[in-house]
């Protein structure tokens, strides 16, 4: 587990910034010092960047962990990618969709053999620029979020922006497409039983950060929708029931989950109170993102049947691998495999 709390750190960096802009009251000047902020952020992560990514990548190659993502603040997938990058140089040889890098068998040796270079304490190193770079990402993203509120302000004026007719996708057809687009990719995958596991296990880890990355950007566009617009029928848009939206936009808002919202009219004020953010463009974007939010579900969910097959596979005969062995080889605690093969014995 981390020892750096980049919650709080990312927390910290934009109530910073939110505490600065905050100040500004003309919206126009305050526009100008949020650019003056994103600039400056955007100016610290490209420093940055080069770096981060060769220390996080020495970091997962020689000096691997269970959990080492968590040291940097990162998904499990992101610190493969970066390591792969290094061991190819950008060419990862992925084959398909479903199919990202697997880890060498042997990480330091590989990384040897490809020249990657490592640094001392690279760990311990990687960890202090990643403090640093996440800090200017939340300085960067919450400028820029500011930049779309006085956008939002000075269009109308603390009113309802006036939005044409969302687009309705059909999502229970895109959750069966791709539901059965993962299960006939698998069904083709002709492995080892071992690799099998394995590379479900890393296609699991790659739908479930992109579910994590998706899920606070649709619930934005969600809130920025339904309290500074004229959309109706916001949820159709999202994929999402009415009662569910209402509990993200009571969440927005701060209140208890069953909490009754504001009449309308008072909506726009209370979101702008609790700090809610507009999303230029949002009845362009949710759709999208809802769409993409609702097949990445339905990927993993798919890809965790195949996941937890394989898993019982390899702890029968003729294999007989541990729950701590499996959970090795998939990245998770050795729980999540216990809940698999002894589903008995580990009800709560």
């Amino acid at each position: 587990m981390s020892s750096t709390d980049y919650d709080k750190l990312r927390a910290d960096a934009k109530a910073e910034v939110n505490d600065e802009l905050g100040k500004v009251k003309d919206p126009a000047q305050r526009r100008e010092v949020a650019e003056e902020i994103r600039d400056q952020a955007y100016m610290e992560l490209s420093m940055l960047k080069a770096e981060r990514q060769r220390l996080i990548a020495a970091a997962a190659l020689y000096e691997y962990e269970p959990q080492l993502h968590e040291k940097f603040g990162i998904g499990r997938t992101q610190v493969k990618r970066l390591a792969m990058d290094a061991l190819t140089g950008g060419l990862d040889g992925r084959d398909g969709w479903i199919n990202p890098p697997s880890w060498p068998a042997n990480r330091a040796e590989a990384a040897r053999k490809a020249g990657v270079p490592h640094p001392k304490n690279a760990t311990s190193r990687a960890v202090k620029i990643a403090a640093r770079y996440e800090a200017a990402e939340a300085r960067r993203d919450t400028a820029l979020a500011h930049l779309e509120d006085v956008y939002e302000e000075l269009r109308t004026v603390g009113g309802r922006s006036n939005v044409p007719a969302l687009a309705r996708p059909d999502f229970a057809a895109i959750r069966d497409q791709a539901r059965r687009g993962v299960l006939e990719e698998f069904a083709k995958v002709a492995v080892s039983d071992e690799a099998r596991l394995r590379l479900v296990g890393e296609f699991v880890d790659q739908e479930e950060e992109k579910v994590a990355d998706l899920l606070p950007k649709r619930d934005a566009a969600v809130c920025s929708l339904a309290f500074y617009t004229t959309a109706r029928g916001v949820y159709y848009s999202a994929g999402i029931s009415r009662n569910a939206m209402n509990r993200i936009l009571a969440r927005a808002l701060g209140l208890p989950r069953d909490a009754k919202l504001p009449d309308r009219t008072k909506q726009p004020a209370a979101a702008r109170a609790a700090g809610v953010r507009f999303v230029k463009n949002a009845e362009q974007q949710l759709p999208d993102i809802a769409t993409e939010y609702e097949a990445a579900k339905a990927r993993q969910a798919a890809a965790i049947e195949i996941r937890d097959t394989a898993i019982r596979v390899m702890h029968a005969a003729p294999y007989g691998w541990t729950p701590p062995q499996i959970a090795e080889a998939i990245d998770r605690d050795p729980k999540v495999v216990r809940r698999v093969v002894s589903p008995d014995e580990n009800q709560t």
